[in-house]
């Protein structure tokens, strides 16, 4: 609409040209938005009402002339009601300009007019300091930055602002005065009758005179008032060296000469004195002179929110006995985006609720509690233009003027996108210019009022949305509001001039596929290219049983038809369907067959390499590790990183499990760093890298950096389609706190993943997977009964290696140490590449501990020593602490003591054994018993069964017979133990051998 030309309110309208627009209308609020002034006419009296601009936000000011020029703050656009405008007429009409104070005015003389405020209604609430909460986290990254004479911190409602000052207040140690700000205040008398209220809490003697005279004072200039204040805040330093004033709900003061008179107080602000101002805004000041010197602190929202860790941590605070498991925790914090009272209130929701697990996966602004109190503290105080620009525009993941001019037909979208801003409605401006996002609980709440109040309307705010898109080249924003809508032809078709270059460019992976499964088979069946891709995709992502289900539905309708019905896109679906079919009857594993004719051949036979990341079994080791190579080169030369990095990460992966952690970390890092050169950022698929980056810190007993790296990878997918990854990281978090001991965190974990499972079972975890990691935890919290029971329950169809290592080690807690040597002596051989998703590490330290308490000290050490060789150069610390009580202390310091070892090899063991002297149980091996497991550790295999014969009675010729070798061997043996045991005789040497328990 436009704005030329005079604009006036007259008889509850607005004349502006030809139009006439009621006051308080939204057409009447969308006019404000674009308008720089109008005439306010009434029988009474009239005013000019002028847009002025403060601190980059919009004030509407009213000015009079009657005589002198009288100035009247209005209000925020949203707010220009007709009653506004009546009262700030009458406001006017009986306003006085302040008039100055004598030089040396008589301060105790009684004022000849009434009392200018009554100070009955200031109630002493106002300058108390808000209580506590009972779940208070320490925040010293933000309570050390309130250093400086002036901090303004301003955050939407529900923050911690007051919350953050009162626990800094409780820490900075010196006193602090604190006003709440409400409504009445903005009278400029009564705003700093207030004031110095609060500053009396500090000292009863501030501004005790003025504070006299104000209550009876009905003309002042505020600038004489903050003079005085000041001279005695300066007159106080010599009791009071120090103090801070809070200014809580600034937000609350609307009146110029309020603002005026505070930016005047700032350039003469005390030096005593420290000033805080607490807001929903950032306050109309002028403030760039102190921000140029480092006199100002400003935080605000991105500064209030909760990290990851003290989101968690103040989560924690509200559970109840059974712990919520990390990734769930993590969901929380993320989703309510830091912001304090969301995470309260989804706090306060959950101890509702039995199903944590279903809680966690469905919570959402639209819960009651999120509901309520968005409506209450911002939708309900909107006016009804920024409410329907708000309901309009949740439809939409990122806004900008255009697009939101596109969705709600207006053409004022830009400034009001910068008023909700200004305002901090749970509004995020993004990086790029103009672009903005609503907090995501705020978008929930709006979207589920949306669907109430105008369910008709949202098909043809998807389809506008989706139109701009396409206008602007974005095919996969116009995807997302297409299927949406459940537009599946628009959406598929855009999806195949997409599909390969998303691929190849973004590498993301999960969003693809999950579209790919959102569109309905009778779709996907008339798009071969998308069928094609589906098949890729999910074959390394997804359980097999899900793909034949997907593929049954597709291939029952396409044979149900006649042939000469078929498309040509049809005819080539069901033609790959059936050779999937015959392939999988004949258990092999299906390999998409070459395409050629095309431009995107190459890619196609990229994706068709990705097979090989699902293949186990029916291949060499070392050839499969060969052909994943050669398609991470091919997918370097063509530079398509979602392969790049599938391979790459499978590879390193792979290299990982094999116990080659030096060649792992490379690879993972160079696949990682040609990722982030060619896009910018880290890609979904970056992950698996970042997983076994993680997995490899773990292993070096780097606990910190193993998390940072985990954190990582579910940072970059944060939303996958496949269960895979999410359970990789749960069992991978769950190693993380066995190794520090958190046993009641890892087992509310491994349930929760055990529930995930269930609910959207892994393309490559299985059951009993899950179940031998509950059984680890037991296992390492001590409670070998409750370990066994579980690993009887993990009942593998064929051979499961990580379910034998564990009962080889439940063995070993029973004391059956032979069963145990036996079953780790399989799997080493069975196994020599690693066990199926572990390096062979673990089984090794675990065979040394089943010699070890056999008293098979000799074989023991060489084990061990067998195991410190490959895992010196590796770095591989935690299997050798997992098992520091039971062997490696003493055979560790054994090793150290008695063989030629490498400095190298010394250097790690003397780590490993400063680690597990770490620990408060455990304990130094005395020279004594090192003497004695030296001893132990001379007799070989052969000479300990000649010890046994020997404590068994037989004589030189019977052992020659027994063990078939010549007599004189027997006593070449007899003789060795003689000289390694001291002995002379046979009961000396059996003697001496069961005080070593070699016998």
């Amino acid at each position: 609409m436009p704005n030329s030309g005079k604009a006036i309110v007259k008889n509850n309208f607005l004349v502006a040209g030809d139009n006439h627009i009621p006051v308080d209308s939204p057409s009447w609020f969308e006019w404000l938005f674009t308008a720089k002034r109008f005439s306010f006419k009434t029988p009474r009296g009239n005013f000019l009402a002028q847009r002025e601009t403060r601190q980059q936000k919009t004030y509407w000011y009213a000015y009079r002339r009657a005589g002198k020029l009288k100035k009247a703050y209005l209000g925020k656009t949203e707010e220009l009601t007709l009653e506004r405008l009546e009262q700030t007429l009458t406001s006017l009409i009986g306003q006085k300009l302040f008039e100055q104070l004598p030089e040396q005015p008589e301060w105790n003389q009684t004022a000849a007019t009434g009392s200018r405020i009554d100070t009955s209604f200031l109630p002493l609430t106002k300058v108390n300091v808000p209580a506590l909460p009972r779940q208070l986290i320490p925040r010293p990254r933000l309570t050390r930055q309130i250093n400086t004479p002036l901090t303004v911190i301003y955050a939407p409602s529900g923050f911690g602002k007051s919350t953050l000052l009162n626990d800094w207040k409780q820490s900075c140690g010196y006193p602090v005065a604190w006003l709440t700000v409400d409504d009445g205040d903005n009278d400029v008398i009564r705003f700093w009758y207030s004031v110095i209220m609060a500053l009396q809490v500090v000292d009863p003697e501030i501004g005790k005179e003025l504070f006299a005279y104000l209550g009876t004072a009905t003309s002042l200039r505020s600038s004489e008032v903050t003079s005085r204040l000041t001279n005695d805040i300066v007159g106080c330093q010599t009791e009071i060296p120090h103090f801070a004033l809070v200014l809580d709900d600034f937000h609350r003061i609307h009146r110029s000469e309020i603002y005026d008179s505070i930016q005047a107080w700032l350039e003469y602000l005390p030096s005593n004195m420290q000033l805080v101002i607490l807001g929903h805004t950032t306050p109309p000041l002028s403030l760039g002179h102190l921000r140029s010197k480092g006199r100002l602190t400003e935080l605000d929202a991105n500064d209030l929110r909760f990290t990851l860790d003290e989101g968690i941590e103040y989560l924690r605070q509200y559970q109840k006995e059974t712990p919520l498991a990390y990734d769930d925790l993590v969901k929380l914090v993320k989703h309510t985006e830091g912001w304090a009272a969301g995470l309260t209130l989804a706090a306060l929701a959950l101890n509702k609720q039995d199903n944590y697990r279903q809680f966690v996966d469905t919570f959402s602004g639209a819960h009651i509690y999120m509901r309520e109190y968005f409506m209450e503290t911002v939708f309900e105080r909107s006016n009804p233009k920024v409410q329907d620009f708000l309901l309009k525009t949740a439809i939409l993941k990122q806004l900008t003027g255009s697009l939101c001019d596109a969705v709600t037909g207006q053409t004022s979208s830009e400034a009001m996108l910068t008023h909700l801003w200004n305002e901090n409605l749970f509004i995020v401006r993004l990086e790029e210019q103009g672009w903005y996002r609503y907090h995501d609980l705020f978008a929930e709440m709006l979207l589920s009022q949306l669907k109430i109040r105008h369910p008709d309307q949202i098909t043809q705010l998807h389809q506008q949305a989706a139109q701009w898109y396409r206008e602007q080249y974005a095919p996969a924003d116009a995807i997302y509001h297409l299927l949406a809508i459940e537009a599946w032809e628009e959406a598929a078709l855009l999806m195949e001039e997409m599909v390969l270059r998303e691929l190849e460019q973004y590498g993301e992976d999960s969003r693809l596929l999950r579209w790919l499964q959102e569109l309905p088979t009778t779709v996907v069946q008339k798009h071969r290219t998308l069928l094609f891709v589906y098949l890729r995709l999910a074959q390394v992502a997804l359980p097999r049983q899900k793909i034949e289900n997907y593929i049954s539905h597709i291939e029952t309708r396409l044979t149900n038809r006649a042939a000469s019905q078929l498309t040509q896109d049809e005819q080539g679906v069901l033609f790959e369907i059936r050779q999937i079919r015959n392939t999988w009857e004949k258990g092999d594993y299906f390999i998409p067959p070459p395409r050629h004719g095309s431009e995107n051949d190459a890619k196609w036979e990229l994706l068709n390499g990705m097979r090989l990341l699902g293949q186990t079994d029916g291949l060499d080791t070392n050839l499969l590790d060969q052909q994943i190579s050669e398609l991470l080169h091919k997918a370097q030369i063509q530079k398509n990183i979602f392969v790049l990095l599938m391979a790459g990460g499978g590879l390193a992966r792979r290299f990982y499990v094999h116990g080659q952690l030096q060649r792992s970390e490379k690879l993972a890092r160079q696949v990682l760093e040609q990722a982030l050169a060619q896009r910018g950022t880290l890609p979904e698929p970056s992950s698996i890298a970042l997983a076994t980056l993680s997995q490899i810190y773990l292993e070096r007993n780097e606990l910190e950096t193993a998390e940072h790296y985990l954190n990582q990878a579910q940072e970059v997918d944060p939303n996958p389609t496949s269960t895979n990854m999410p359970i990789q990281a749960a069992i991978q978090r769950i190693e993380m706190q066995i190794a520090q001991q958190n046993f009641a965190e890892a087992l509310a974990n491994i349930q929760s993943a055990r529930d995930l499972h269930l609910q959207r079972p892994s393309g490559i975890w299985t059951d009993q997977d899950l179940l031998v990691y509950e059984a680890l935890i037991h296992i390492r919290k001590g409670d070998a009964l409750r370990a066994e029971q579980i690993a009887n329950e993990a009942t593998p169809m064929g051979e499961h290696g990580l379910l034998q290592l564990i009962q080889a080690e439940i063995l070993l807690i029973k004391k059956h140490a032979y069963a145990a040597e036996k079953m780790l002596g399989n799997l080493i051989e069975k196994y020599p590449n690693g066990i199926v998703t572990i390096p062979l590490m673990p089984a090794r330290v675990l065979l040394a501990r089943a010699l070890f308490e056999q008293n098979k000290t000799h074989q023991s050490l060489q084990v061990i020593k067998d195991a410190i060789r490959l895992a010196t150069p590796e770095q591989f610390i935690r299997p050798f602490l997992n098992n520091s009580a039971t062997c490696c202390l003493p055979l560790l310091s054994l090793a150290l003591q008695t063989e030629n070892l490498t400095g190298e090899a010394q250097a790690f063991i003397k780590k490993i054994l400063r680690l597990i002297n770490h620990g408060e149980k455990a304990t130094q091996i005395s020279t004594a018993e090192l003497k004695a497991l030296s001893t132990s550790a001379s007799i070989s295999p052969r000479e300990q069964e000649v010890l046994h014969l020997i404590n068994a009675g037989y004589s030189n010729r019977e052992m020659a017979v027994k063990l078939s070798i010549s007599e004189s061997t027997v006593k070449t043996h007899v003789g060795n133990i003689y000289h390694k045991l001291n002995v002379s005789s046979r009961v000396q040497a059996i003697t001496r051998a069961r005080e070593l328990k070699l016998v």
